[in-house]
């Protein structure tokens, strides 16, 4: 069973952009009243590599269209600074789910945004839904768990 994800973003110049993103009037029957505030994350993709130096790849992320989808699109016109904290959760053992993993990414910026809406007839069950890729200087990981934090500075990626 996949995790469930959640993602909070605030921009220098909106604010929360991720607020009221959970709630019916943003993505109907999907609607999570605890997660009011957070994007839905439908899946998650992120890669670093290495030659010389670490290469920080963007992160991609897909949601439903919620009613951050304006103000992403907003966001990326404008070149707004971003913080987006997306939060990994898993099935409990005593039943139920719990937060276990965090990746936040500071002074991040979206470098594309691009949104499918699928054919009508030959994918009728498929819901509409964004890919976002967001570019960042600073990330860090933390497995909230088993207690463990790593970070990656954009200005000290040269060893």
């Amino acid at each position: 069973m996949a995790n469930i994800i959640y993602a909070t973003i605030i921009g220098e110049r909106q604010g929360m952009i991720s607020a009221d993103c959970g709630t019916f009037a943003s993505i109907g029957n999907k609607y999570q009243k605890n997660h009011a505030n957070e994007i839905f994350v439908l899946q998650f993709d992120h890669s670093m590599s290495r030659q010389h130096n670490v290469l920080h790849h963007p992160v991609k992320f897909y949601k439903p269209i919620d009613k951050s989808s304006p103000l992403l699109n907003a966001a990326i016109s404008e070149n707004e600074k971003l913080s987006v904290v997306f939060d990994f959760y898993r099935t409990a053992s005593g039943g139920g789910i719990e937060r276990f993993y965090s990746i936040e990414l500071q002074e991040a910026y979206l470098s594309n945004i691009s949104s499918c809406y699928p054919h009508v007839l030959t994918h009728a069950g498929n819901q509409p839904e964004e890919v976002v890729m967001l570019s960042y200087k600073n990330i860090t990981w933390k497995h909230l768990i088993a207690g463990t934090e790593s970070y990656s500075l954009w200005e000290e990626r040269v060893f």
